[in-house]
This record gives C-alpha cells, structure tokens and sequence, in this order.
C-alpha cells in the first residue's frame, strides 16, 4: 500500500509545493477604465467595500492572493480586488494590464491525483495520470493496488476518457474504454492458475472542480478479465479521486 501511495503523494507535492498565503508580484500601477473599481477590507466578496476608485484613476497592485489582488489607491487607502475586476484595468501606456488568469479549467492539459476505493469487493489505491488531447478527451494511465485477505493485486490501466459537457465546472459526466494489465500476488494457498491477466473495461463517472488548481473524480468501471478458463472474470471497480490540474 505503502509503495504505491508515497510516491503518488509525492508526486503532488512537487508539482505543488508549499507556498506562501500572499503570492509577492513587483508592485504595478494600472489606470482604472470601468466607472469605478469597488476596493473590499479583505480577500473575498464577504468582506465589506472601503473604498471607491474612479475611471482614469491609478491604482498600485500589492501582491496577490488567491483570486483578490491586494491594492494601494492614489491616496494611499488600501484594500481588495478580484482578478476577474482588476484584469479590465489598462497599463498607462494603454495596454492591458498584465493581470495572469487563472488556469482555465475547461482547457488544461494535465492531471496528476490519487484516491480510493473498491475493486471486486477488496480495498483499492491508485494513482494516475491524464492528459488532455482535447478539451472533451483524455487519455489516462492508472496505477493501482487492491488488497485483499487471499491476494494482493497490481493494475496498469490505460484508456480513453470523454468529457461530455467540459465547460460546466462544478460537475460534469463523463465514460471511457481502456485496457489494463494485472499481476496476482498470492498470501495464501492455493496458488492461482493465472498470476498475470489481460483486462478490458468500460467506465462512467463524474467529474468536477473545487477549487484554484484541485480537482475530483468519481468513477465506475466493469472490467473483463481474460483467462484460459471456460469463463471470464467480471469485477466491478469504484473509486474516488482528488487530483491537481495544471
């Protein structure tokens, strides 16, 4: 378990390492263009207004955190902005202000997450990777441990994934086909008669944004185990994953 989860988590990590809560920027100033910029005591919408700024008026850009810029009006008060408000705002020289947006989650290319869930009735862990080809296609590699009480075993996956509404971000459905290769490792006897498989499977599942970067995904899948038996496994999965997107 242990094996296949560390690196995966570590894996997160690196792509995302510690930050600081305020993203330091160099301090920029930008002239106001909208009838005015509505200035907040803190960093969200719940936070009262404190200040008004005008068009054709300067602001100073502080820093950043999250989705609100801190900012410095030409008076000297201080307070709050979104990006989506700030982003209208122009350079002296007219250009546009150089406000970075966020990623847009309908259009990012890669996913990186981890989860949990349940294989044919045993405890499974994953790890995978996606990337986007499309906005609405993807192509995914998992790697997966399901523990049981008779057998551990060990899946690669790798398959197709469509994204049926992509531009709805809280949650959207979506299916898949893939092929997948298992290795049988055995606690007790007796020993199996096939230790290495080749699988195929279908899949459906749900998937949605939370927040900045981090994203999570629900997904079933119905695999078809291929043996030299008379007849074929059939196990079903569940699992629910969180990932980051970048």
């Amino acid at each position: 378990m242990r094996r296949l989860f560390a690196p995966c988590l570590l894996a997160l990590s690196l792509v995302f390492p510690g930050a600081s809560p305020e993203a330091r920027t160099p301090p920029v100033e930008v002239v106001v263009t909208a009838p005015y910029l509505e200035m907040h005591s803190g960093p969200g919408r719940g936070f009262p207004v404190v200040y008004v700024v005008g068009r054709d008026e300067t602001v100073t850009v502080l820093f950043s955190r999250t989705d609100w810029f801190k900012v410095r009006a030409p008076r000297g008060q201080e307070g709050w902005v979104r990006r989506t408000e700030l982003a209208m705002t122009k350079l002296a020289d007219g250009s546009p202000a150089p406000i970075p947006p966020y990623p847009d989650f309908a259009s990012h290319r890669w996913e990186l997450g981890a989860g949990y869930g349940v294989f044919n009735h045993e405890n499974l862990i994953n790890g995978y990777l996606d990337y986007a080809i499309t906005d609405s296609l993807d192509a995914d590699f998992d790697l997966q441990q399901a523990l049981g009480t008779i057998d551990n075993r060990y899946i690669a996956a790798f398959g197709l994934r469509h994204t049926f509404v992509p531009e709805w971000k809280w949650v959207s459905p979506t299916a898949g086909i893939g092929t997948a290769y298992e290795y049988i490792q055995n606690k007790v006897p007796p020993q199996p008669l096939q230790t290495r498989n080749q699988l195929a499977y279908v899949s459906a599942g749900l998937r949605g944004f939370i927040t900045r970067r981090f994203m999570w995904r629900a997904e079933w899948r119905k695999y078809v185990v291929f043996t030299n038996q008379n007849q074929n496994e059939v196990p079903e999965e569940w699992k629910l994953d969180l990932a980051v997107f970048f």
